[in-house]
Parts: structure tokens; C-alpha cells; sequence
């Protein structure tokens, strides 16, 4: 027994480097005192379990905190047959537990009939150990690369170890196990058929595969099922990687009840699935269940609408006079008219024998000075000159500071909405579209947040228009928001972009404003915990993503970003803006028409007089 003991420490702290050991065992009181104290003096932490008495499998396997266990296990016990059992059906062959497996009988057949239908898993840690003729030990290392997939037992002869009372040593390699680490022996899935679960919501989940295939390979109209055709799409060199077929469940949705139940999700939690296509949102609620592996792509929902001038019609008085207040415009006036009234008085006192200009004429030539037009009579003394001089200054500055606030008006960014959250969108009169997207409604119908329940009563239910104005298919909601005033579109970025681009102007990109439906997250690809493929998936879908294989699909399905080319572009000052001038001009017009008419009046009276 001293060979075996020192084979057990050889295995446990020198090739599986661990220092806490279970042993299942038959053994005598003094064997069992033995092995306690040569585990002390090596500081390998034990505990035993004897195998001809009743033993409680959860409590002895499964209930422990640490990453990874060794249980050294002797076959030719009473109960092993009961252990093996109870072992395959909890899942216990996998990562979390080395198993150093002793046949004392090398009864290598009778093993292979044993292990044949074991729940092995592709992580599986399994050595088994047999004596040799020279006495000296064989490890086989037993693993299955899926028996639910169709695996078969593979047993390789790992390597030959001779041990004394003393110490172990190597005696020679019968494989190049020892070269890799057994996850890139296994990663190759050939001839194995993996269950994936994928989400189809543009056809009805009765069509059939055909058509449901044709869709996903489907390269146009991105916008259609994006998130589970891009995971169709990306999971393609996944599956060439593992060099397996993928037998594919389809469903109508992620999960029935937003979290954990129904759709892919309980394909996963069920274990009615290896994989999963399309990518989740990792919450609270799902990671109890499941397990996140790496990034897949970002998920942003939003509210989305053009700003108020750019949807304005009709016209706008004040476009031209909101540079200056009302109390700089009545200022500058009666600056103007002081002008006017000291332009007469030096008149006066330059005392002229020729024709005197009136009081309304100096002020006529003040008002002509402030609108930059000059003026046709100037005093001639120096006083009065210079007077003239500091109100053409004076018009002059105020005309520039005048130009220059309209023009960094017209060409500067556009008027942002006062709508800045959804409580206020809820609470406003605009009117409200929604993509008609599962994830989509289900979050605006069943969200406990109080500020997207205020907007799903106030604009859905409270609502007058019907269903099919408010349920907008994406296209028709983005053209809705280019050609409605006050119109809001709530979709995903990943699909509402791709219409942006193609149906708004450049310019017009930069009109539109954007309320967060909720907080931008990043999918992830998820298996289920526990799954004895996750590292596989994990280390393949880390390739993919350095040699940018995943990006190229990713940049390809979805238009997360959009470009604003605000200075790029032509600003048109249409009629909304300049006929309030021409109103005022025929205003004009119109009353020095009317004075003209009764000066004609006033004439032909002193006249007949």
C-alpha cells in the first residue's frame, strides 16, 4: 500500500497541483493511519469516506466552496458501482473535481463497459490506474466529449510511473497529453452535433427550417431580426472552429417573462441547449443561472426625434429681432432720435441764409445713419461733424454686432428640444411611435420603472390614435420622425440607423435628439453555469474577436453611430425666416403711401385756399 500512497501524493500535488483530497475508500484502520499521517507531513489537506458504509452524495461532493477537489476513488469497493451513479447523474465528472480512479484488479474491460454510458463531460478530469506487470502504475486519462451529443469514451494511456515506499518517479510518456492541456485535446468536436437555441421574430416560429434558414443567411435588410441573424451569422465560424453540426431550435422570443423562464433562455437553464445564437443582457436575475464568456455587441434603445426648428412651419417674427432685447432696440431708437433733435439744433446755430433743414429731416438723416444708408447733408462746423461721426461709429458697431449674432445663428448647432427625459416626453403633447420589436415592447409594457410605466399609460393606453399608428415598423417610423412635427420613434439604434442614413440629409443628422429608453448595455455570449463547454466557447470566441472576425460581422449588422456634418453643408434661409422682413417692407410701404396721400390733400387745400 506505501506505492500507493505515494502514487496518490504523486498525482495530486506534482500533476494536478492541488492540496485538498477526498478519499473514497475501503481501507484498514492502520492503511487509513498511514496515509493521515504521510498527508500531514506532506500538508495535503484529507478527508475520508469510507465506501462500505451510507453516505450522503450532496453533502460530500457537491456542498464545498473551492474552485477545484481531488477525490481519489477505489473502484473494487462495495459501493462503487452506487457512487459512479450518483456521480454521473449530478454532473460530478467535470472541472471542478480531479478524479484519481484505482483498479487494484486490472480489469480493463469490465472498466470500459463501466464508463461507457458515464455523464463524462469535455472538461472532465479523469485519471484511472491500474498496475502493470513490472509493478509499477499506468494512468490512463478518460474523458467524453459530450455522451448526450453522441460522444464516445475515449481511453488514452497517459503514462507509466514506478513508485517504491520512498517516492515516484516517471518512467516514460506513452502520449503526448503532457505537451498541451487536455481543453486543446478535446477542442476538436468532430461528428458531434451540438443542440443551439436561436430567436426568429419576422416569421412565424411554424415556418419551416427551410425558410427559416433562408432568412438567416439571408444578407439583406439588415434591419430585420438583426440581433439574431448577426448571431447566426457569427456563430458560423464558431461552429467550423469545433468542426461540429449545430441542430438548431428556433424560437419566437428571448424569454416569456423578461428574465429567466421560456424562449432561448430556458432552452439554456434547462439544459435543452449547449448554445445559444443570439446574445443576452447579463442581469441580476440571469446571473443566477448564467454565466457571461465574452463581449458580443452593444444594445441601445432610444427616443428619438428632429429638434423643434428644424420641424417649424409657418412664419417667425422674431427671427431678426432676438439678437438684442426689447431694451437695447428702444435704446438704440431714442439714441437715434437725441441724434435727430441735435442735428437741427446745429443746424440752427450754424445760422445758413439758404434753406434750413426741419426737425423731421435731421432725425430722417439720424434713422438713415443707424440703418448704415448715410446721409446726403452734413453740418459744416467741426463740432457738429464730429457729433455725425460718433453716431455713424455707433450704428456702425451695433450693425456688425448685429450681422455677426445672426449669422453664428444660423450656422451655429440647432435649437436643442427641452424634453430631456422620458417623464417629460410622457408628459408632453407629442405624439409617439414605437418599434414593434419583442424586446422592445415587452420592456415598454412590463418595465416596473416608473418613468417608462408613465409613458407606456400616457401614451399607449391613454392614447386615441390606434394600434397600428402607434406599432411602427422601423422604416416607416424614421420617415415619420424626418416628415412629422413633434413626432417620437422609440426603437434600437441597431436597426433605426440604417434608415437614417438612408433617409435623412447629412445636415439633418445633426437635428435629431435622443432620449435613453433605457441604459446602454453590452450583450454578451452566455451558456449556462456549470456548462463543461464554456472555456471551449470562451477561448474560440476570444479568437474570433482578436482577428477581428467577430467585428467584421458586427460592423456589417449593426450602425451603432451615426456622423454629424453640421458645418459641411449649405444653410437655405427659406421664407420662415426673411417674409417677416418682407411684411415689414410692404408695412412700410403702405404708410408712406398714406402719407404721400395726405401730403397730395394737404397741398390742394392751401391751394383752393
Amino acid at each position: 500500500m506505501q506505492e500507493l500512497h505515494n502514487l496518490i501524493f504523486y498525482n495530486i500535488l506534482q500533476m494536478a497541483k492541488l492540496s485538498h483530497l477526498l478519499i473514497l475508500h475501503c481501507w484498514s484502520k492502520d492503511t487509513l493511519l498511514d496515509f493521515a499521517q504521510l498527508a500531514q507531513s506532506r500538508n495535503v489537506l484529507t478527508q475520508f469516506r469510507s465506501l462500505n458504509s451510507n453516505m450522503n452524495i450532496e453533502e460530500t461532493f457537491i456542498k464545498h466552496d473551492m474552485l477545484k477537489i481531488a477525490l481519489f476513488f477505489d473502484i473494487n469497493c462495495n459501493q462503487s458501482n452506487m457512487v459512479l451513479n450518483m456521480a454521473s447523474d449530478k454532473r460530478l465528472f467535470s472541472h471542478r473535481y480531479h478524479w484519481l480512479i484505482y483498479d487494484g484488479f486490472n480489469n480493463f474491460s469490465k472498466m470500459k463497459t463501466q464508463f461507457q454510458e458515464t455523464q463524462f463531460f469535455i472538461d472532465a478530469d479523469v485519471t484511472y490506474v491500474m498496475r502493470n506487470i513490472s509493478n509499477s502504475f499506468i494512468l490512463y486519462d478518460l474523458h467524453n466529449k459530450g455522451l448526450q451529443l453522441g460522444g464516445k469514451l475515449n481511453i488514452t494511456a497517459d503514462r507509466e510511473v514506478s513508485c517504491d515506499k520512498q517516492k515516484c518517479e516517471l518512467e516514460r510518456y506513452l502520449s503526448d497529453f503532457h505537451t498541451r492541456t487536455p481543453l486543446q485535446h478535446r477542442r476538436s468536436l468532430t461528428g458531434l452535433t451540438m443542440k443551439a437555441t436561436a430567436v426568429v421574430n419576422f416569421l412565424p416560429i411554424n415556418s419551416s427550417k427551410e425558410e427559416i434558414f433562408a432568412l438567416m443567411e439571408n444578407l439583406n435588410h439588415v434591419h430585420v431580426d438583426t440581433y439574431g441573424r448577426l448571431g447566426y451569422q457569427s456563430r458560423q465560424p464558431l461552429r467550423d472552429m469545433l468542426d461540429c453540426q449545430f441542430d438548431y431550435i428556433f424560437r419566437d422570443r428571448w424569454t416569456d417573462d423578461g428574465n429567466v423562464t421560456g424562449g432561448m433562455i430556458g432552452d439554456l437553464i434547462t439544459h435543452v441547449a449547449d448554445i445559444s445564437i443570439a446574445p443576452f443582457i447579463y442581469s441580476l436575475e440571469r446571473g443566477l443561472f448564467l454565466q457571461p464568456l465574452t463581449r458580443f455587441c452593444v444594445f441601445r434603445e432610444i427616443c428619438m426625434f428632429r429638434n423643434p426648428r428644424s420641424v417649424s412651419a409657418g412664419l417667425s417674427a422674431t427671427e431678426f429681432l432676438q439678437p438684442f432685447s426689447g431694451g437695447v432696440w428702444l435704446t438704440f431708437a431714442l439714441l437715434l432720435l437725441f441724434a435727430g433733435c441735435l442735428l437741427w439744433i446745429t443746424f440752427l446755430l450754424e445760422q445758413k441764409r439758404q434753406w434750413k433743414p426741419s426737425l423731421l429731416t435731421t432725425c430722417l438723416l439720424s434713422f438713415g445713419t443707424g440703418c448704415i444708408q448715410g446721409a446726403w447733408l452734413t453740418p459744416r462746423s467741426t463740432g457738429g461733424r464730429m457729433a455725425f461721426y460718433a453716431l455713424m461709429v455707433t450704428s456702425f458697431l451695433m450693425y456688425n454686432y448685429y450681422t455677426s449674432i445672426v449669422v453664428s445663428k444660423l450656422l451655429g448647432q440647432p435649437v436643442k428640444s427641452n424634453i430631456r427625459t422620458l417623464q417629460q416626453l410622457a408628459d408632453s403633447n407629442l405624439e409617439v411611435g414605437i418599434e414593434p420589436a419583442v424586446y422592445t415592447r415587452t420592456y415598454v409594457e412590463t418595465s416596473e420603472e416608473g418613468d417608462v410605466h408613465s409613458l407606456y399609460l400616457n401614451k399607449v393606453v391613454g392614447s386615441k390614435r390606434s394600434p397600428d399608428q402607434i406599432w411602427l415598423s422601423t422604416e416607416a417610423g424614421v420617415e415619420a420622425v424626418r416628415d412629422r412635427a413633434g413626432f417620437v420613434y422609440i426603437t434600437g439604434v441597431a436597426t433605426a440607423y440604417a434608415f437614417v442614413r438612408k433617409y435623412f440629409l447629412p445636415h439633418q443628422i445633426c437635428e435629431l435628439n435622443e432620449i435613453p429608453l433605457r441604459d446602454a448595455s453590452v450583450t454578451h455570449t452566455v451558456v449556462v453555469k456549470g456548462s463543461s463547454y464554456a472555456e471551449l466557447f470562451r477561448l474560440n470566441e476570444m479568437r474570433m474577436l482578436e482577428t477581428g472576425v467577430h467585428l467584421k460581422h458586427e460592423l456589417f449588422w449593426m450602425n451603432t453611430k451615426l456622423h454629424c456634418y453640421q458645418h459641411n453643408h449649405t444653410v437655405a434661409v427659406g421664407l420662415e425666416y426673411a417674409a417677416p422682413l418682407f411684411i415689414l417692407l410692404l408695412g412700410a410701404m403702405i404708410v408712406c403711401v398714406g402719407v404721400l396721400a395726405l401730403e397730395v390733400l394737404w397741398h390742394r387745400h392751401t391751394t383752393l385756399r
